[in-house]
């Protein structure tokens, strides 16, 4: 039997990738796991689980704001701003703003609830005041028509 080649092996992997719906091997084996787990833990009581529930629920802070978010005025603003100050992604980064990926993400109003580490690093790379893009993305700051 000959070598099957990369090519052809690669094309054979995503046709049987695309025949099984888009999910690969190692998602399926994982649901299929995740199902056992599930049902075995279901199994011996009823209240753990609500009880390991609530006991997440109260583990996790609040990490973002509640409310409706304004991501198209942040987009707008900072891209005013960058703009305004004749600097590239990059150069935004290079002052201590995120990663000039996420700048991009953040313009395109691709982000839904950017995290506060990041609102806080747009200050920084853009030269703004303490949160200035908090109170933009929360609708605390008039937005320049």
């Amino acid at each position: 039997m000959a070598k099957m080649g990369r090519r052809k092996r690669s094309r054979l992997n995503t046709q049987a990738f695309l025949a099984s719906g888009g999910v690969s091997k190692k998602q399926r084996e994982a649901a299929e796991a995740d199902s056992t787990a599930a049902a075995a833990a279901d199994a011996p009581s009823v209240a753990a689980p609500k009880a390991k529930t609530a006991a997440k629920a109260e583990a996790k802070p609040a990490a973002q704001p509640t409310g409706d978010l304004d991501i198209a005025a942040l987009a707008d603003r900072v891209k005013a701003r960058r703009r305004e100050m004749g600097w590239t992604q990059g150069d935004v980064a290079k002052k201590g703003g995120p990663a000039a990926g996420m700048i991009s993400q953040i313009e395109r109003s691709l982000v839904e609830s950017p995290a506060a580490e990041v609102l806080a690093k747009l200050d920084a790379g853009l030269d703004w005041p303490a949160d200035t893009a908090a109170a933009i993305l929360a609708g605390r700051v008039a937005v320049d028509a």
